[in-house]
């Protein structure tokens, strides 16, 4: 479980500095974070690191601000209900306005937040159900140095990625071979007594950091992948959620006015694969303003959970017109930086015959020949199957797809 937390904070003054330089960000009352599940891989221990197993630690966040009181957005959702002929308060009105409004969202840009390791994680198996079984409490006097990382700055976007470089001896290890997860925190601004912040900067006429009473918690996951083993690279659309990808009118539909729903059969498949060992990367032309709804599918019809691979899109209306684009080039770039970092595992590619899910894997299989163990397609109705396969998949083995 990766989580940033701690009480928020407006910002008076100026932003202090930490003694070395450092601008402090806070995440301010009206802001809010958000941060996806991320791989995180094993890497050659340092010459001081004493023998312990390291791990870089991969993170990936989102900070913006919601603006939902903002009557500009407010009166585009109302444009669009009108357009679709939908009245508020019906079920796809509902979904309409929870499925846009990220796609909405003010990104903040150039947010430098700090994150931590919380070093009490759970003995044996590192993964958290109870969120309420973490310490996010907002001492961080006795962090260790080294489990703290100052993020790169958020683009335009509002997103910023960064690593946290970690031993064993930073946790309680999990199992050998088995995949786990850790928690995280962002590091807050702390107020002193004296109305200084925690790097030692005074303000003579008026405190700088004013402390709302309420405490936030922002909670994702990281996924500490042993270097061996089995991984399944998924698509979403029309593999395990029915989109109707090929109607594009459908498409839109089913994205932003109908709950989604499940392909059948295959929650129970991975469920399946879950329990002989085998880790989940979900790679999909969805985007991240969709993360939160495709979660909550995931969670709602028993998929297993694991790392998320959208496309990362700036949030505006027009973005949405962005959905539609092609997505060979950006899914062979991402499926080819996931089974770059993990050269020994082994992957079983899974997707549609309804985009380019055909023509994705077949690029990957001739790239990685010695990892692709498995290629499965779900027909999604595509026409001149044959065909298309046969150019596809050119060169590569009958017995692998």
């Amino acid at each position: 479980l990766l989580s940033v937390g701690g009480a928020p904070t407006r910002h008076i003054g100026r932003l202090p500095r930490r003694s070395g330089g450092e601008r402090i960000t806070p995440v301010k009352s009206d802001e809010d974070v958000m941060l996806f599940p991320t791989l995180s891989r094993q890497v050659e221990p340092s010459s001081g690191g004493g023998g312990a197993t390291e791990w870089d630690v991969a993170i990936h966040g989102w900070i913006f601000e919601p603006e939902h009181t903002s009557l500009r957005r407010r009166a585009f959702i109302n444009f669009l209900r009108k357009v679709l002929d939908l009245e508020k308060g019906e079920e796809a009105s509902e979904i309409l306005e929870r499925r846009l409004r990220p796609f909405l969202y003010d990104n903040e840009r150039g947010k430098s937040l700090t994150v931590e390791l919380l070093t009490d994680q759970l003995s044996g198996d590192c993964s958290h159900s109870d969120e309420e079984s973490l310490n996010f409490g907002d001492t961080t006097d006795d962090v260790n140095p080294k489990t703290r990382k100052r993020m790169p700055r958020s683009g335009r976007d509002g997103h910023f990625k960064g690593t946290l470089r970690i031993s064993d001896n930073d946790f309680n290890s999990c199992h050998a071979g088995d995949t786990c997860s850790l928690s995280l925190r962002l590091v807050q601004p702390k107020q002193n007594d004296d109305g200084s912040s925690g790097s030692g900067h005074k303000n003579k006429r008026r405190r700088i950091w004013k402390r709302r009473v309420e405490d936030r918690v922002f909670t994702g996951t990281t996924y500490l992948l042993p270097p061996v083993g089995l991984s399944v690279i998924s698509d979403i659309d029309d593999t395990i959620k029915l989109s109707n990808v090929l109607d594009k009118k459908k498409l839109m539909r089913n994205t932003f006015l109908k709950e989604f729903k499940p392909v059948p059969g295959m929650s129970q498949l991975y469920q399946s694969w879950s329990k002989r060992g085998a880790a989940f990367h979900f790679v999909s032309s969805s985007p991240f303003q969709l993360y939160r709804e495709l979660h909550s599918f995931l969670e709602r019809e028993s998929f297993p959970l694991g790392s998320f691979h959208l496309k990362q899109i700036r949030a505006k209306p027009s973005a949405v017109l962005n959905l539609l684009s092609d997505p060979f080039e950006r899914k062979c770039s991402t499926i080819g930086s996931i089974i770059d970092a993990y050269p020994k595992r082994t992957f079983v590619l899974v997707g549609d015959t309804g985009e380019k899910d055909p023509e994705v894997y077949g690029e990957i299989v001739r790239r990685y020949p010695n990892q692709i163990w498995r290629v499965y397609l779900r027909d999604a109705g595509e026409q001149s199957k044959e065909r298309r396969f046969d150019a596809a998949f050119a060169d590569v083995p009958r017995e692998v797809w």
